[in-house]
Order: C-alpha cells, then sequence, then structure tokens
C-alpha cells in the first residue's frame, strides 16, 4: 500500500484495529467522548457579561475580566477572540468584522 499512497497511508495495526472495531459493531467513524474537562465549557451569560465588560471599558485586560468573572484567562481569551471576535488595536478592543456602515465609510474617506 505505502507504493501507491506514500507516506500517507496508514499502517497496518491502524487497519487491523478498525477492522476489529467494525466487526464488534462500531459503525460510528466520530471520536467516543473521553472522560476530563471539557477544552472550552461557555455558555451565552458569560459570553454575554464578558461583552458587557468590554462595552464597559474598551481598555480591560483579559486578566481583569478573568478576575472580574471568576473563570480562566483562556476562556476569557476564547470568548473575546473566537465567539466576540474583537481584536486589540492601540490597547482597546474593536470588532474584527465591520458593519456595512462602518465599511462604507472607510471606503469614502479612503476615497477622498
Amino acid at each position: 500500500m505505502k507504493e501507491v499512497y506514500g507516506e500517507q497511508c496508514l499502517t497496518r495495526c491502524t487497519i487491523f484495529q478498525w477492522c476489529q472495531r467494525y466487526e464488534a459493531g462500531r459503525v460510528n467513524i466520530k471520536d467516543l467522548p473521553r472522560p476530563g474537562q471539557a477544552h472550552v465549557v461557555t455558555n451565552s451569560a458569560t459570553i454575554s457579561a464578558v461583552d458587557e465588560l468590554i462595552r464597559q471599558n474598551r481598555r480591560i485586560t483579559i486578566r481583569e475580566i478573568a478576575v472580574e468573572l471568576s473563570i480562566s484567562k483562556g476562556t476569557v481569551h476564547h470568548i473575546i477572540h473566537k465567539k466576540l471576535g474583537y481584536g486589540k488595536v492601540c490597547a482597546q478592543w474593536v470588532l474584527k468584522h465591520l458593519s456595512e456602515n462602518r465599511k462604507m465609510a472607510r471606503m469614502s474617506v479612503c476615497l477622498t
């Protein structure tokens, strides 16, 4: 198989394990849930609380938000960047994606 598929080919051991699992009745190809803490657990109340803190003070830091809400800095970072779409510009939080009105205003400034 390595002659045909090259280095990206699966090992024989992996293929045999998959076959054994299929014969045992497993047909779902997704990973099974594993024990332990989830990577990032967020709910809408936490997201809205972070958003409200940022709107009150655009210069607030991730550490200050984490202390205020008693959550980890990693969770705050995930909420700010992935869920809310903020980025830090000149020490202030700003939205990464502009609304249509803001886009038009910037285009008119650039064209004049």
